[in-house]
Order: structure tokens, then sequence, then C-alpha cells
């Protein structure tokens, strides 16, 4: 078995090989070109994908490395890879670019984000499908602990995504809730792919772990944490990589989720498992339920404690807040309009609760927004996410969002922040988004309007604020 170990030295690989169990510097001819012959062809399937996000004032550059996962053409990239709190209609201008590569690049197209898995989805045009290859095409099995293996590492923009080898061990692995894998070292860039020593694929590497280091500075001691953004030592193994790979969303918008609307679950201390004698499996604390959720209707109260889902024990990890993570993920796998049972605790008794999940309401990229250039402000709905950030457990409530402050606009002069709540406008209760953009729009359409007043709730508090428009 071959062992790959690489550093990179001012932007070029440097690498050293290892063959069974006595350290060389050199690979046999036939080992060498074998090796060169995977990592070109394989770096096939590793894409830049290059976009841009469209904000009230500016377009903002955006890249992210994605993986090609069939002959479609059709793209994976990671959950941070695009902003998913906005519309799909701000991403602008997909490029997909093979690496190292001095070309413009091929149009992409965003397909949307899957809910459960948090993957976004594009596909490039049918011209650009050539030069790739699907990740499929190359194999793939379970790496196990003392694996050597090595991936792709990607340079800058300058370096036309220029691709270098990275290589690593695989140290451990974890269920957080799908199986996760460290290596010794970075083994892969974020959002790109690892193998093992016959080329198979391992792993789609995931964000960068963080590393705690102790910082001396004029004879102080710091304790920091910091991140290589370049380079990741995490990933999500082929498995579970690949079972959920082909959710890819029906509609741009992304499809319907599965909601029942509670907040704030927690696991239970490790004291309280003992003495309910659940030291043996999961369980989880409700912190709130939304009113008139699925959640509601079918009885679960705050403090319920969550052990069973469909009869089946909640499953125990560690560390303890990733039983709240498989809760989700296994929510998000459950049929809107289909009832199941959860087996909660409360207080001495054991109850079966049957919760009918509903569509989610309104998330934050279906919400409506719309900016107003005299007075400086974005405004959007106010959804279940706000209302949740304010400690107010209802699915609809009145008012508008101040999405977007321009600087040294005239809200801005006033005091509006992003994120404030406005409420009323000229004295005017806000019941709706739509009253909210009529009333806004016609004071900025008024040339001869001087000012306005906004009524604004931020961190609990109501302020005042008086717009001057002249």
């Amino acid at each position: 078995m071959i062992r790959i170990l690489t550093r990179m030295r001012t932007g070029l690989s440097v690498l050293v090989f290892i063959a069974g169990l006595s350290p060389t510097l050199s690979l046999a001819a036939e080992e060498e070109s074998e090796l060169a012959a995977m990592f070109a062809e394989r770096q096939k399937a590793v894409v830049a994908v290059e976009f841009f996000v469209q904000f009230e004032i500016e377009r903002r550059a955006q890249m992210a490395i994605g993986v090609v996962f069939d002959d479609e053409g059709r793209i994976v990239m990671l959950e941070n890879a695009v902003p998913n709190w906005l519309p799909a209609d701000r991403f602008k201008d997909f490029k997909i670019r093979p690496l190292g590569q001095d070309i413009e690049g091929f149009t992409g197209e965003y397909l949307g984000q899957d809910y459960l898995t948090g993957h976004h989805f594009v596909q490039v045009e049918p011209a650009g499908r050539a030069a790739l290859r699907s990740i499929r095409d190359f194999g793939w099995r379970t790496a196990e602990i003392g694996d050597a293996l090595w991936g792709i590492g990607i340079m800058t923009k300058h370096w036309d995504y220029k691709p270098y080898l990275l290589g690593a061990q695989l140290s451990m692995t974890s269920q957080l809730p799908w199986e996760v894998g460290f290596t010794d070292r970075a083994v892969a860039h974020p959002g790109s792919v690892v193998f093992d020593a016959a080329g198979k694929f391992v792993g789609r590497a995931g964000g960068p772990s963080t590393d705690d280091y102790t910082f001396f500075m004029s004879g102080e001691q710091y304790n920091v944490g910091l991140q290589a953004n370049r380079e990741s030592s995490v990933l999500l193994m082929a498995e579970p990589f690949f079972k959920y790979l082909d959710r890819v969303p029906t509609e741009v918008s992304g499809d319907p989720r599965p909601w029942i609307g509670v907040s704030g679950l927690q696991p239970i201390d490790r004291e309280v498992a003992l003495y309910l004698g659940l030291e043996n499996q999961g369980a989880l604390v409700v912190s709130d339920v939304i009113a008139e959720s699925p959640a509601q209707t079918a009885g679960l109260q705050g403090k319920d404690i969550i052990v069973a889902l469909k009869g089946e024990p909640l499953h125990k990890f560690r560390p303890d807040f990733v039983v709240s993570r498989y809760f989700e993920q296994w929510l998000m796998k459950q049929a809107i309009g289909v009832p199941f049972t959860l087996t909660v605790i409360r207080g001495d008794e054991e109850k079966q609760l049957e919760i009918t999940p509903s569509d989610e309401p309104l998330p934050l990229r279906k919400a409506q927004r719309a900016y107003f250039k005299r007075l400086g402000v974005a405004i959007r709905e106010f959804t279940l996410f706000d209302g949740i950030h304010r400690r107010i457990m209802k699915v609809a409530s009145d008012g508008v969002i101040a999405e977007f402050v321009k600087p040294n606009s005239p809200v801005n002069a006033a005091g509006l922040q992003t994120g404030d709540w406005i409420k009323k406008i000229d004295d005017q209760p806000i019941a709706t988004y739509a009253e909210a953009e009529a009333m806004l729009q016609a004071i900025a359409d008024d040339a001869a309007r001087s000012d306005c007043v906004l009524l604004i709730s931020r961190n609990n508090e109501t302020k005042v604020l008086r717009v001057k428009l002249q």
C-alpha cells in the first residue's frame, strides 16, 4: 500500500511517498505514473463554480467548489456555498470552470438546495460536459482507520484554480449523525474529493475544523482557534454522500419541507438521563412549541422529553448535541400529511403523541422583498425565523423586517438598523407585507414629501424614528 504525504510550499506541491513500512523518497516509475494518471483523470470530477449575488446596491462575486456526479453535468456544492436565506433569483451568471484551465468557463444553471442535506445543485451547459467526469465513474468504498488517502487541493482564481495533490491518513470516524471522517492533516479543499490509494472515491471534504493554538504576546498567553480556509481534514464519507445525492429539488426555490413546530431542542443532562434510566439512549428536551403548529395540535408541550420516534428509542450520540441533528434529519425524511408517533416523558408519565407534519411556514428564501431607493431601505416579510429570534412563538405576525439599510441614506441617518422590526409607518399599524410595501412606495413616489415616521422594535425596545427625506 502506498501512503502519500504532501506539503505545500510557495504554492507548489512537494510529495513524499512511503511504501510499506520503510520510508523512501521515490516511487517505482510505474507507481508514480499510475498516481499521476489517477490525479489527472479524477480532477475532472471537480470544478470551480463562479457566480454573483445580487444585493440591493451591489453585486458580489462568489466562488465555490463543486463535484460532478452524473453525465448530465449536475454538480453538488456544500451547504455554505450559496447564501440559503436569499431567493434564487438573486444568484446570477453562474460559470463552471474546469480546474487549471485558462478559460472563461461554461454557463451554469442553479437548480436549488436540498433541505435534508443542505446541498446546493447547479448544472453545466451541454458544451461543458465533455471536459468533465462524474465522480461515480471511479467507484467508491468505505475507508477504514489507518487507510492512506489522497485528495485534491485547489489554488485561487489567480492560478486558474490549479489543482494540487494532498495526502493524509484516516485517523477517526464519527456519526454526526452521518458518518464523518477525520484525517491527520489536510486532505482536500472544502467541497473537493478524497480517494484511497487505488483511486476509489472515499469521501467529499467538508468545512475545515477549528484547531486550538496558544498565542503568546508580551508575556501574555491567549487561547485561539484557527481554520485553514483552503484545506480541510474533515470528510463526509462516501456512503452517506451518495445516499442522498439525487435529492435535486424539483423547483429552484426548494421543495416543500416537513415541519411540526418545535424550537430549541436540547439533549438532556447526564444526571437527568441517569435518573430517568435513559443513559443508554438519546433524549431531547422540548424548549418551545409554536402556536397552532402540528406539534401543539398533537399536544406536545414545552419541557416534554422526546425519547422515541415511531416506537424506536432515540439513538445515543457523542457529543450529545448530535442527537438534535439526528432528530431534525429524521423529521426531514417524513412525508408531509402522514402522521407519526412521538414518545415523550412528561413529569412521571410516558405519553404517545401522533403528529402530522405540515409544509414549513414561509422560509426566508421565499419571503417577499422590496427596495426603496429614495429612503435607502429594503424590507422583507416577517417570517417564523424572525419570530423565534424574538421569542414570538407563532407562525404569523404583523410588521416587516428592515433587511438592508444603505449607509448615509435617510433611514440610516434616522437611526434605522438592519434587522429592525418595522411595526408602524406614520402611526399606521402594519398588518401585512403588502400594506408596508404600498405605504413606503407612496412615500418614495411623493416628491413633495419631506419626512415620514417609523415605529420599530429592536432588542425588545420600541423606538420612534423620524426620517427626513429632503
